[in-house]
Order: C-alpha cells, then sequence, then structure tokens
C-alpha cells in the first residue's frame, strides 16, 4: 500500500510540474499580438471618413434599385402557373 501512495505522489508531482512548464510556454492573454512595424493598431480618423460611403453612391444605386423594380412590371394575373416536372421513381418495377 505504501508503494502506491508514493507513486501517486509522484505522478502527482509530475503532473504539477509537466502543467507549470505548459502554462509557461503559452503566451499570456494579457499580451496583444503586436502588427508589423510601422502599422497603426487603430486606423486614423481620416482614413475611416474615406471609408464611408458617399451621399452620391447611396442616391446612385437607389435610382438603379428603382430602374429594376420598373422594368420587372407587376406579374401577369391569367398566366399558366409552371407546374413541378414529375420524378422518376427511384424503385423501377
Amino acid at each position: 500500500m505504501r508503494k502506491n501512495s508514493w507513486v501517486l505522489l509522484g505522478l502527482l508531482a509530475a503532473g504539477l510540474l509537466a502543467a507549470e512548464a505548459a502554462a509557461a510556454q503559452s503566451p499570456s492573454p494579457q499580451t496583444q499580438r503586436q502588427r508589423a512595424p510601422g502599422v497603426p493598431m487603430t486606423p486614423n480618423a481620416g482614413e475611416v471618413q474615406k471609408l464611408e460611403p458617399r451621399s452620391d453612391r447611396i442616391e446612385a444605386t437607389r435610382e438603379r434599385e428603382q430602374l429594376a423594380r420598373d422594368r420587372s412590371g407587376p406579374p401577369e394575373p391569367n398566366r399558366p402557373i409552371p407546374m413541378p416536372k414529375p420524378v422518376p421513381s427511384i424503385i423501377a418495377p
């Protein structure tokens, strides 16, 4: 019985040492990943304004959408409804 307790104690100590070594090798969550040299961590205010859509682009998009809606027109009330094609049976007689 004494051998078993020493073996268990040794395994416990080895496990603790291995866990401590693994924790020392992994990067701590407090450290931030660094970017390439010369790259700012956050964009400048001027760059953000360049990325915002312009009002003339928004108007052009709305006009294109309106033209597409006008071209499609209303659906015809008495048009023939397409029926699905029959599917052949997998189990053939």
